[in-house]
C-alpha cells in the first residue's frame, strides 16, 4: 500500500526549501529502518507520496540525497553540542566537560545513523565546513585557556591542538564499551588531564600579558562538533 503524501499544513505549495527538508526527512526514516541501501530515487518518491520527477528536481541522485542528508544531521549534532557548551557554567573546566560529554554522548545516540552514511560525508564541501568547526573549536577553548590559566595565546593554542586530537581515541574507547560509566570515566580522565597539562604549563611558563578589559575575549568564536 503507498505510504500517505507528505502533510502540508499550509494552504499554499510548500517552497522548494520546505519540499527538500521533508525529502530528507523521509531518506532519514528510510535509513534508520533499512541503512543507507533503502535510499534510491523511487523509495524516496514512494514513501514521500510524490513523483520521482520531483526528486530529482531536488536531488541529482540518491548519492546526492545521502550526502546533502549527512550533512544537513551534522550542522544539527554541532548546533545541539555548541548550545551545551554556551549553556555550561563559566570557567575552562565546566566549558570543556560539557563538551566531552556532549560528543561522548552523541557517539553513543547517533552512531547507529551517521556511521553507515560515513562514506557520503567525504565531499569537499563537508571536508571544509568539518575543518572551519575544528578550528573554531580550537579557538574557543584557547582563548578559554588563556583567561583560566593566563598562559601566552601561542602556548594556548598549540596545547588546546595537541589535547583535542586527543577526542578520536576517546571517542574510539567509547565505542569499544559504550555503557554510562565507561563515558563517565573517560569524560573524567579527559577532563582531568586537560586541566592538569595546562596547569603544568602555566607554572613552566611566563603568563601571558594582561588583555584590556574591553578586548578580553572579543571575537571568540563558539565551539564545534568535531
Amino acid at each position: 500500500m503507498p505510504s500517505a503524501p507528505m502533510n502540508d499544513p499550509s494552504p499554499r505549495r510548500q517552497t522548494a526549501a520546505a519540499r527538500r527538508d521533508a525529502l530528507l526527512d523521509v531518506a532519514q526514516a528510510l535509513v534508520r529502518q533499512g541503512g543507507p541501501a533503502a535510499v534510491t530515487m523511487g523509495s524516496v518518491a514512494e514513501r514521500a507520496g510524490v513523483t520521482r520527477a520531483l526528486v530529482y528536481k531536488h536531488f541529482d541522485n540518491r548519492d546526492d540525497i545521502l550526502s546533502t542528508l549527512y550533512r544537513r544531521e551534522a550542522v544539527a549534532l554541532d548546533r545541539q553540542i555548541r548550545g551545551q557548551v554556551i549553556g555550561a557554567a563559566d570557567g575552562f573546566e565546566p566549558k570543556l566537560r560539557a563538551f566531552v560529554h556532549a560528543v561522548l554522548e552523541a557517539a553513543a545516540t547517533h552512531a547507529e545513523f551517521f556511521t553507515p552514511l560515513r562514506a557520503f560525508g567525504h565531499d569537499p564541501s563537508y571536508r571544509r565546513q568539518q575543518r572551519s568547526w575544528d578550528r573554531r573549536t580550537l579557538e574557543y577553548f584557547s582563548g578559554l585557556a588563556v583567561d583560566e590559566f593566563a598562559l601566552d595565546p601561542a602556548v594556548a593554542r598549540l596545547a588546546m591542538s595537541v589535547l583535542l586530537s586527543g577526542i578520536v581515541p576517546l571517542l574510539t574507547r567509547a565505542r569499544a564499551t559504550p555503557t554510562p560509566d565507561r563515558q563517565a570515566f573517560l569524560e573524567d580522565v579527559f577532563v582531568d588531564m586537560a586541566g592538569a597539562s595546562l596547569s603544568h604549563l602555566a607554572a613552566a611558563t611566563p603568563p601571558a600579558p594582561i588583555r584590556p578589559p574591553e578586548s578580553a575575549g572579543r571575537g571568540r568564536q563558539k565551539p564545534a562538533a568535531r
